[in-house]
This record gives C-alpha cells, structure tokens and sequence, in this order.
C-alpha cells in the first residue's frame, strides 16, 4: 500500500493530507531514513477526531472517526496505524506523542528514536499555512489553543540538536523547498 492509498482508505482530509506531507518533505530534506519519512507522513493521521467547524460532508467521517477511535487525536492516529497493520511506526508515534508533552532536554533528545525525534522537529515547522520557522509555529499554537507552549523552551534547543546530525541547514527550510516533494512521498511504499 501505498501512502496515497492509505490516506483515501483512512479517509485524509486534503489539508491534513498536506499538512503530513509537509512534515514527511522536511523529514526527507533532513535524513534519507525510511522509517522517519514514513512516520512523518502518518504522524496525524487521527486527527479529524479534534477538528472543529469542518465542513458538512465531513461530520459524518468525523462522527464515524470518534464512535472507532475517541476524541483524543494521539490516541486515534495510534490506533488507526494498528488498525493499518503499521506496528512499527504506531511505536515511533508512541515515543513521539509522549515526549511531545514533556519538557525535554538535549538529553531527551538523544533517548528518543530518530524517526520520533525527526517527526517532532518537522511537525514544529509546519503551520496551517506551511513551512514557517519555529518560532513563528509555536506563536500560531499559543494563539490557535490560548495557552503557553513548552515547546517555546525545548523547540530551539530541539533544533540546535537536529542540526547537529544533518548537513542541511534545517532553520532554512521553506515551503517552496518541500512542495516539490509531494507526488514522490505519495508513492512511498509501506
């Protein structure tokens, strides 16, 4: 199956499709590991389950979503990928989710798996819009949820260390430099 086939039987919404494959194009610019792009590009997969104000055609996916899987969109992406029979990448989102949550350290950041640690930087990049930097991810959080975000401490330091393992100069990362990826992730094998 492919990645396009898994996001039409999960039923994606096209602007979360996009947002995941933002994440997987960043991740892929960063590192060639298949384990990271792929976990990439699945880790949000439950989220219709939080959406709010979706269009009418939509609310019954999304009721459909919550009566399978809760309302809580960690918890639904984990088992929609058990669901798909994706067991190793369901652990990364595992991994993932419960650092995501915390407030971590350079020494965190070295326990949790490359394709985890990967998913967490990339999703602190990508805005409703695009590829923003970080900074200005963690502002559009702060303000979408009305809360202060710990990523504000951990994300720089997060992405000094992921710096630290690529050659790409990940603060530079931009829209214009994932779009191109998109028709190739959606032929990703799983």
């Amino acid at each position: 199956m492919t990645i396009k086939e898994l996001y039409q039987k999960y039923h994606i919404m096209p602007q979360l499709e996009k947002h995941q494959l933002r994440v997987g194009a960043i991740v892929a610019l960063i590192t060639k590991d298949r384990d990271s792009i792929l976990t990439a590009l699945v880790h949000d997969m439950g989220n219709i389950v939080k959406f709010s104000n979706l269009p009418s055609e939509w609310l019954p996916i999304q009721a459909e979503y919550i009566k399978k899987y809760g309302t809580d969109a960690n918890v639904a992406t984990i088992k929609i990928l058990e669901d798909a029979g994706l067991t190793k990448l369901k652990e990364y989102m595992e991994r993932e989710s419960e650092f995501y949550q915390n407030r971590m350290t350079v020494t965190d950041f070295s326990k949790i798996s490359l394709p985890a640690l990967l998913t967490l930087y990339a999703d602190t990049r990508v805005a409703f819009n695009g590829v923003v930097p970080m900074e200005d991810r963690i502002v559009d959080l702060e303000t979408r949820y009305n809360m202060y975000r710990d990523d504000r401490i951990w994300g720089p330091k997060l992405e000094r260390y992921i710096q630290s393992l690529t050659t790409t100069d990940v603060a530079t990362i931009k829209e214009d430099d994932v779009e191109p990826l998109f028709d190739e992730l959606l032929t990703y094998e799983l």
